[in-house]
């Protein structure tokens, strides 16, 4: 017999609350910082006072959407989605977590990557003086071909959006796109090889008919031409989506 028919359904909820703040908590005890090594007070691999230091844009400066900036929208002045938002630009330690996530296996950075994109979200939706649940928000990432998830393991993109939107409660379709076609390392290609590299690379899940959301919530973990995510919304708005917010960690826009 389950635990829970033991005790009514909100005493059933109010003890796995606690049960996992008291995990959380024990969690906290016995972690440190990736960065300092010092104890930490909110997630288990970064400690408050890090987290301050981090290179995060200058929201006074560029806002949260970097579209509405104007140096941002003469790079990408062909973007597919609504709204670009990147908590900074592709430096250290961004870019040390992002490559030990991807090449080390580091996944566990899955979750502080999540974390610090959930915090970067709610702040955004505060601003914006919207709740997380005023929209059909769905959540979807970016694709990996299935020889490259086989040989690296996993999607770092699926794993960063699996636990961001587990934060919210949204709904995630992992499923729901397809890379098609294998295509060459995009690292040191310019917009137009990037843009030949990734033409029709990608496609729906047939087995989905249809999408049910009126906002898409598209995550990678780095932004650098906007050319995959372009290929993406474009098969995403044929389908009737009509508002898409590409999610990143990082921008390192090409030199």
């Amino acid at each position: 017999m389950e635990f829970g028919n033991y005790i009514n359904g909100d005493s059933f909820l109010k003890v796995r609350q606690k049960l996992i703040l008291a995990i959380h908590r024990f969690k906290l005890l016995i972690s440190c910082c990736t960065l300092c090594g010092n104890a930490c007070q909110q997630h288990q691999l970064l400690c408050q006072f890090c987290q301050d230091d981090l290179p995060y844009f200058k929201r006074d400066l560029v806002g949260f959407d970097l579209l509405l900036w104007p140096a941002i929208n003469q790079v990408l002045p062909k973007a597919q989605f609504d709204h670009l938002l990147c908590l900074g630009p592709y430096q250290w330690p961004f870019a040390l977590w992002i490559n030990q996530l991807k090449y080390q296996g580091q996944t566990e950075l899955s979750g502080l990557l999540a974390y610090l994109l959930s915090q970067h979200w709610n702040n955004y939706l505060t601003e914006q003086k919207q709740r997380p649940a005023s929209e059909n928000i769905l959540v979807v990432s970016v694709p990996l071909h299935i020889k490259k998830w086989q040989s690296r393991g996993f999607n770092q993109a699926h794993l960063i959006a699996k636990h961001f939107a587990d934060q919210f409660n949204y709904p995630y379709q992992p499923e729901l796109l397809i890379r098609d076609k294998a295509t060459h390392s995009q690292v040191g290609q310019s917009g137009v090889q990037r843009r030949k590299n990734l033409a029709q690379a990608f496609i729906i899940n047939p087995s989905n008919k249809e999408i049910h959301a009126d906002h898409v919530v598209l995550i990678d973990d780095v932004v650098t031409t906007g050319t995959t995510a372009n290929e993406i919304c474009k098969l995403l708005k044929k389908r009737g989506v009509q508002k898409i917010t590409l999610l990143s960690i990082c921008l390192a826009l090409p030199s």
